[in-house]
């Protein structure tokens, strides 16, 4: 039975009670001073890639917006699940219980707890949320991170680069996820097929 994820505002707090796919509950807060003040230190860092052919596109960088923002509830989750792979997946199942795909939200990238409270954003928005969630951890401080930037029309071949995933390498699984994905087989389509990109660590 799927549960309900709520979001409310009480008591100078923005509270959050999550589910994971077991039906594990979480319950996690910030104060909303908290919450103002990554708005108000918004940047939009810019980087440069170049093409094989040599030209060159400049993209956002997003690797920034990542701030170990769950420290305080992620290892409840992972100390639930059945490994690393697991831990994986009911970082992704939260995300997309959480979150509604909105690809017209606008150019600049929100922080993890800003998706979170508006409860939607596009590519880059929920590649930081999940890489946020994850980066959290205690538990995943070997592993590889990235996000991989790269043309979702044509990713083996890219003529301008358009979308952004993540990387994962935990040393015994390793698989490029798709973010936005609302059903496991969408989640892991980036994997069957060879993407050209570049790739930025976390």
């Amino acid at each position: 039975m799927t549960q309900n994820n709520i979001t409310v505002i009480e008591d100078g707090k923005i509270k959050w009670i999550i589910h994971d796919s077991k039906g594990n509950q979480y319950r996690w807060e910030i104060p909303i001073q908290t919450y103002e003040s990554y708005l108000q230190n918004i940047t939009y860092p810019i980087q440069t890639i170049q093409y094989p052919e040599g030209k060159n596109q400049e993209i956002g960088e997003f690797s920034s917006y990542v701030k170990y923002s769950f420290a305080n509830v992620i290892d409840e989750i992972y100390e639930n699940c059945n490994g690393d792979a697991d831990f994986i997946y009911e970082v992704w199942y939260v995300t997309s219980r959480l979150t509604v795909y909105s690809p017209d939200i606008g150019e600049h990238p929100r922080y993890a707890i800003e998706t979170m409270t508006r409860g939607g954003g596009d590519c880059e928005d929920t590649v930081i949320l999940m890489a946020d969630m994850l980066r959290s951890s205690s538990y995943t401080r070997d592993w590889k991170i990235q996000m991989v930037y790269f043309d979702s029309k044509n990713p083996s071949d890219p003529v301008q680069v358009n979308h952004v995933a993540i990387a994962v390498d935990t040393g015994d699984y390793s698989g490029m996820l798709e973010t936005t994905a609302k059903r496991v087989e969408d989640l892991i389509r980036w994997d069957a097929c060879p993407v050209v990109g570049w790739w930025v660590d976390i």
